[in-house]
């Protein structure tokens, strides 16, 4: 036990001293931090400057209220748009060209051709260099749709006030229940489960490679030799794989006090500094869902850890571990692949069987706590199916790192990887 535990001494020390995990350390709060306050800065900005926005009315009837309608502002007070009209002339083909011409040189940043049936149900032409804005798009065609559609009523004796009225959009506000009540919930829930689904990913998958790569170090080094001449393969294998757990378990720690912090000052920061983003709230999170996620973290991180290390000790070189260790990397990017589907239905039969997969489980059943807690037999099964999993692959996994460590030169064939596993 001595030995195993100056092993994970070894590991842990060797990895928390370094630039890189004091660095990933402080830049994961970060990219968190990102994933929370960037979009929404982002849909409360003001982009873009002044435009002018040729437009043909072939009609004769929308450009004035289009233009009084269109009324956007930029933080400077200045109208966002400023259309121009051009006259309908006999050859439309030729007059478009013209404004394609004067859009190519900067003299206006688009155009747009009513047609003279637009009232009864024309298509409008939007013609601009840039129509990736769908943001500006939208707003344009939002504001044209309403002048159109006031024509139409007019035209049929209605008033268009009374009917905008009768149109008026109820609200609908999001509501989750929770043993301790109902909380408003304005999309938190996704984020908050996204966010903590995405953290174990990445985690899980960062730990396993550095597992890879640091076996094949030693192995392309000769260091392991020294190392073998002192304790059992298996004692190796355990002390590198608890070390560099203890390494993500001291992380988790670090970002747990900061999600603390952030889950309690963020609000009202978030409100004081961006007062439009005050309809969003952060719902609260219970306990266990910290538990659960340590849980399967854990779980996980053994299941692949052991795996990413019988990889790592049949290899020479990180090019041939690449290749070898796709068919495990996939097996977290899976479930990544379908968050989606588990979201929109947790409780579904699909669901409740890809959770229960053991290199499913660790992203899927942790997910489906986050969205809505499965029955407690559910995630029992979970975990005692990944318990299993994991001392099968521990002994499977043992069995070729003890004879893979030593092996030099051409990567064996599947045929001898099991004859490694049959010897006593």
């Amino acid at each position: 036990m001595s030995k195993i535990l100056a092993v994970i001494k070894r590991e842990y020390l060797q990895i928390v001293r370094t630039k890189a995990f004091v660095l990933g350390t402080v830049l994961g709060p970060v990219i968190i931090g990102m994933f929370i306050f960037v979009p929404i800065l982002i849909s409360v900005m003001s982009v873009g400057d002044q435009e002018r926005i040729g437009v043909v009315d072939a009609s004769q009837e929308i450009y004035q209220d289009l233009e009084n309608r269109l009324d956007f502002k930029l933080k400077d007070g200045r109208q966002r748009y400023i259309l121009e009209q051009y006259k309908m002339t006999a050859d439309l083909d030729q007059l478009k060209a013209r404004l394609s011409q004067m859009v190519l040189a900067g003299d206006i940043s688009a155009y747009m051709v009513i047609p003279e049936n637009i009232i009864e149900g024309g298509t409008v032409e939007f013609a601009s260099e840039h129509v990736s804005d769908f943001e500006k798009i939208s707003s344009i065609n939002k504001v044209l749709n309403t002048v159109i559609i006031e024509k139409r009523l007019k035209n049929a004796g209605l008033d268009p006030g009374e009917v905008s009225g009768y149109m008026k959009q109820v609200q609908f506000k999001t509501q989750k229940v929770t043993k301790k009540g109902v909380e408003e919930d304005t999309g938190g829930t996704f984020i908050i489960s996204y966010i903590l689904v995405l953290i174990l990913y990445m985690t899980l998958l960062f730990y396993g490679q550095l597992i890879l790569r640091g076996v094949i170090e030693e192995k392309s080094s000769r260091v392991v030799e020294i190392v073998l001449s002192s304790l059992k393969p298996a004692q190796l294998m355990a002390g590198k794989i608890m070390g560099i757990a203890a390494v993500g378990l001291t992380q988790y720690l670090i970002w747990a006090v900061f999600g603390w912090a952030l889950s309690s000052y963020s609000g009202s920061l978030v409100n004081s500094v961006f007062p439009q983003a005050s309809g969003f709230k952060i719902p609260s999170i219970p306990p266990y869902v910290f538990v659960y996620f340590v849980v399967f973290f854990i779980l996980g991180y053994f299941l692949f850890a052991t795996l990413y290390a019988a990889v790592g000790s049949t290899v020479n070189s990180e090019k041939e571990a690449q290749q070898l260790g796709t068919p495990l990397t996939m097996m977290l990017v899976i479930p990544i692949l379908l968050m989606m589907f588990v979201m929109r239905s947790p409780d579904s039969t699909l669901s409740v069987v890809l959770s229960l997969f053991p290199f499913f489980s660790p992203i899927l059943m942790l997910l489906r706590i986050c969205i809505l807690v499965p029955p407690f037999i559910q995630i029992f099964g979970s975990i005692a199916l990944l318990i299993g999993t994991t001392v099968g692959m521990v002994w499977l996994a043992g069995k070729i790192y003890r004879v893979g460590l030593l092996m030099y030169g051409k990567r064996p064939s599947l045929p001898e990887i099991v004859k490694w596993i049959r010897y006593k």
